[in-house]
C-alpha cells in the first residue's frame, strides 16, 4: 500500500510542478502584455500630447467637408436635371392632350 501512496505523491508532486511551471510562463506572458499596453499607451498619449492626433482629425474633418460639398453640389444638380426632365414630360403630356 505505501508503493500506492507513494505513486500518487509522484504524481502529485509531477501535478504540481507542471503547474507551477505554466503558471510561471503564464505569469512572464502578462508581464510582456502589460510593458506591450504601457509602450503603447505612452506612443498615443505622446501622439495626442504632440498635437498629430489633432492635426490628422483636422484633414480628415477637410476632406469629410470637401465631399459633403461635392455631394451637395451633385445633389442640386440631379435635382435641376430631375427638374427639366418633368418639364419635359409634363410638356409633352400638355402638347399631346391639346392634340385630343
Amino acid at each position: 500500500m505505501s508503493d500506492v501512496n507513494e505513486s500518487f505523491a509522484d504524481k502529485a508532486n509531477a501535478l504540481k510542478e507542471q503547474a507551477t511551471e505554466k503558471l510561471h510562463d503564464l505569469s512572464d506572458k502578462a508581464g510582456e502584455l502589460t510593458n506591450q499596453l504601457k509602450q503603447k499607451a505612452g506612443e498615443t498619449w505622446d501622439k495626442l500630447q504632440s498635437g498629430e492626433a489633432t492635426e490628422e482629425l483636422s484633414h480628415l474633418k477637410d476632406a469629410v467637408q470637401d465631399k459633403l460639398e461635392e455631394a451637395g453640389e451633385k445633389m442640386h444638380d440631379l435635382t435641376d436635371k430631375a427638374k427639366s426632365l418633368w418639364g419635359k414630360v409634363v410638356k409633352k403630356r400638355d402638347d399631346a392632350e391639346k392634340k385630343d
